[in-house]
């Protein structure tokens, strides 16, 4: 992480200077300098110390490795090397006690390296953009947006929506490479504990918040009988830990910062129409013109003569939704559907008849010469008047009934 240029930071000649170094400096922004001693937040925080917890804590707590010696269980010992242990692991290949004592069985951790993976590298590359932080918290409320109850009035404006938010960096995706070394007394014991080890391979160990899919590498055996000397039974199996290190600090910045989502004005499209959307099947072009903009989540208001409505994506969709339904011939002067009217999301009500057109043979028929109130049911049952219409409806003839359907 680069360091900021805190020279002349109040004026718009702040120029980086990149003599002292071959990466830039970055212009220090007070606007987003946050105070941090008000608060009680940890700053989250994963180690090298914390992934080699979680290796152990998992083989002591979840794998539990088990000998049997003398017809009793033993649960093996699991230790992390130092310098002294591995110095005389690497000079006597075991390891004694103070009291000379060879440990047996024991399991030994050897932390081997560390790398960061290139498939998950962030996003720094000699500068730390907006880009590498997350999201973690947010509050509704802060200092700048205090609670308000009945003691005090409600303005007239409400305050815009605002929240203070926790926002932390990303963390380094890294490989660490470990080695288990196992002792034991005989050959069977050692079996017996590799058996217990290796189901676990390409499991997440780690306990809580610290858990890291883990690899088991090959088991490589050593059997040492030398003459004078203890007999060795000894396997090593290779770990790789796919984890996370995050640090409390970069550059003597915290890694976590405060802040405070930004206020922003919307406007909103009104649409004047001059008659009831719900008065005929017609679609007015201007409705069609914002379609798209209502299906991505923009504010379209509509007024009408008798109501102002917001249009959503439900009800855009059930108003330009018109379809063709042939009905049923009764009798002469009857025909019927079996399909339900559509329901108005906005009215909360069963589509009324001047959502509906009627044709028969293609020729439109006015409303004044049948009598139909739609029907939240599956059946739907239009009477016609034949002596208004000049004929009687034919089991030839062909009713279409255009409108908004269930």
């Amino acid at each position: 992480m680069p360091k900021f240029d805190k020279n002349n930071i109040d004026r718009k000649t702040n120029i980086p200077n990149n003599t002292d170094s071959m990466n830039p400096k970055i212009p220090l922004n007070r606007a987003e300098q946050t105070r941090r001693d008000d608060d009680v937040i940890r700053t989250p925080k994963r180690t090298l110390y914390d992934v080699d917890f979680a290796i152990k804590w998992y083989i002591d707590n979840e794998v539990q490795p088990q000998i049997i010696h003398n017809d009793a269980v033993l649960d093996v010992p699991v230790i992390f090397t130092d310098s002294e242990k591995w110095n005389n692991v690497r000079q006597f290949g075991f390891l004694r006690d103070e009291k000379g004592m060879l440990q047996s069985p024991l399991i030994m951790i050897k932390r081997n390296s560390f790398v960061e993976r290139d498939t998950l590298k962030t996003l720094d590359v000699n500068i730390m953009p907006a880009e590498n932080h997350v999201f973690v918290l947010g509050n509704r409320y802060s200092a700048n947006k205090t609670y308000m109850d009945d003691l005090f009035p409600i303005p007239i404006n409400e305050q815009a929506e605002q929240r203070q938010i926790l926002i932390y960096d990303i963390p380094k995706y890294v490989t660490v490479e470990y080695e288990l070394f196992l002792w034991c007394d005989f050959t069977a014991q050692l079996n017996d504990v590799i058996d217990q080890i290796l189901p676990y391979n390409r499991y997440a160990w780690g306990t809580g918040k610290n858990m890291f899919p883990t690899g088991i590498g090959s088991v490589t055996f050593e059997t040492s009988n030398t003459t004078g000397e203890d007999r060795i039974v000894r396997a090593t199996i290779p770990l790789t830990v796919q984890a996370t290190l995050l640090s409390g600090q970069e550059s003597r910045i915290s890694t976590l910062k405060k802040a405070l989502s930004v206020k922003k004005v919307s406007f909103d499209t009104v649409l004047d129409l001059p008659d009831d959307l719900f008065a005929s099947t017609t679609i007015p072009p201007k409705l069609m013109q914002v379609s798209q903009q209502v299906l991505s989540g923009a504010n379209i208001l509509v007024t009408q003569p008798n109501a102002s409505i917001q249009l959503t994506p439900i009800s855009l969709t059930y108003i330009i939704t018109l379809r063709d339904e042939v009905a049923t011939y009764s009798n002469e002067t009857t025909v019927t559907l079996n399909i339900a009217a559509g329901f108005n999301p906005i009215t909360n009500a069963t589509a009324t008849v001047n959502e509906f057109d009627i044709y028969i043979n293609g020729q439109y028929i006015a409303k004044q010469y049948y009598i139909w109130t739609p029907n939240p049911a599956a059946t739907q049952s239009i009477v016609f008047d034949t002596n208004a219409l000049g004929y009687d409806i034919s089991s030839t003839d062909v009713v279409i009934i255009n409108g908004r359907w269930a």
